[in-house]
């Protein structure tokens, strides 16, 4: 089912017009709802506020307009202009117009900061469970070059189910990449010889290749993920940690799409150890679709 209810925060610098533009290439639902959102900080004096509120409203009228003329007829387009922390506001907004997809941008780096805090992009994949396409690259058309990026758990159908969405062409083969890290390295026990070593990750890229095979297969099978059937996947499945061989992935692929799922831990956890969507996020430099769990999704429409 394609996205009937989309929000759109936009921090109105010049990336907010690649947002847009990539919005109105999406494959959106009949009569879907798509709504514009900038927030403001709280200011004081009121007449300070009144005035960038004024100029925000201005500004988001005329990405509005753009929008317009390349939606379909049909769609429903609004603007909202909040004032508080820019997460947290688009957390709520995306709850009240029960948000299926958050387009967003992202723009330059902040290494310190972003290490210990996280983006706003960040931030919101964390806080509202649903599906968030951040958006880097110019919008030419259509994505051409995606990649899923699957692992052996519950994100993997979520994660297929609605990548397969965003693409309009479903008939040429679709890369496919997953990263295994088996639990014994020889680094770290040296009495094991390279021979020992080599056969180890063998039969680990094996059992993964299984898995993979295994997973797709009962997807199929079951008809848990519409237009799964008419797929044809390349795999490839690489040793080591999925922060290394996600982005060598997305590199060797010049992907301009990369689809991936998330646990979106949160708090202390999230601080120590950050996730493997929030690392890889600051590292490639194409579009990113972020899907968590489904029963994520589901807890955060209640």
């Amino acid at each position: 089912m394609k996205p009937r209810s989309v929000l759109i925060p936009v921090d109105l610098l010049p990336n907010s017009e690649r947002v847009v533009a990539r919005t109105a290439l999406l494959p959106l639902a009949e009569n879907a709802r798509v709504t514009l959102l900038h927030v403001i900080p709280k200011l004081r004096p009121r007449q300070t506020r009144q005035r960038i509120e004024g100029d925000a409203h201005k500004a988001l009228d005329a990405l509005a307009g753009k929008l317009a003329r390349k939606l379909p007829g049909n769609a429903r387009l609004k603007t909202v202009v909040a004032a508080g922390i820019p997460a947290a506001e688009i957390a709520r907004l995306a709850k009240s117009v029960k948000a299926e997809l958050i387009v967003m941008g992202r723009v330059g780096r902040r290494a310190l900061r972003e290490h210990f805090i996280g983006s706003t992009a960040e931030r919101v994949i964390r806080q509202v469970r649903l599906p968030v396409l951040v958006v880097r690259l110019p919008s030419r058309g259509p994505y051409q070059r995606p990649l899923f990026a699957l692992d052996d758990d519950e994100t993997a159908l979520e994660v297929l189910s609605f990548g397969l969405r965003m693409l309009p062409d479903l008939r040429k083969p679709l890369p496919l990449v997953h990263a295994y890290d088996p639990p014994i390295h020889g680094f770290v026990y040296p009495s094991l010889t390279p021979e020992q070593s080599w056969e180890y990750r063998r039969h680990h890229r094996q059992q993964a290749i299984h898995r993979m095979a295994m997973l797709l297969s009962s997807a199929r099978l079951s008809g848990a993920v519409p237009g799964l059937e008419e797929v044809r996947w390349r795999h490839d499945v690489r040793y080591g940690s999925p922060r290394r061989v996600i982005p060598q992935a997305v590199a060797r692929k010049r992907a301009d799409l990369l689809v991936l799922g998330t646990h979106g831990r949160a708090g202390v956890a999230h601080a120590l150890l950050g996730t493997v969507a929030g690392d890889v996020l600051r590292e490639v430099p194409c579009d990113v679709l972020v899907v968590p769990p489904r029963q994520d999704a589901e807890t955060a429409s209640r």
